[in-house]
């Protein structure tokens, strides 16, 4: 399976991370401290300012059962079924602001 640069793209996965976030329903600030990240840091990864390390991806991945194929490029395979299908039911719900 091949992916898209733009699926690449720190907006793009500054869009995944705030929709596996409010899958769980937490704050930005709750989010972070449960992964053992700086609240600033995780902020700027969810603003698409930053692309995150490989150790704060690896965090996440730990914390909340995701892949490192989800966040780097947008791959669901590896994800919950639930997580999965409640990500789909929000992109659905709001348009996309994605560009073709």
């Amino acid at each position: 399976m091949r992916f898209e640069k733009e699926d690449r793209s720190v907006d793009a996965i500054a869009t995944r991370l705030r929709l596996i976030r409010q899958v769980a329903g937490l704050t930005q600030a709750e989010f972070a401290e449960r992964a053992s990240l700086a609240r600033n840091s995780y902020n700027q990864y969810e603003k698409g300012k930053r692309r995150p390390s490989i150790d704060h991806a690896i965090a996440l991945v730990e914390t909340y059962d995701l892949t490192l194929d989800w966040i780097y490029l947008g791959d669901p395979s590896g994800l919950r079924y639930e997580d999965a299908d409640a990500i789909k039911a929000l992109q659905q719900a709001r348009p996309s602001t994605r560009r073709r």
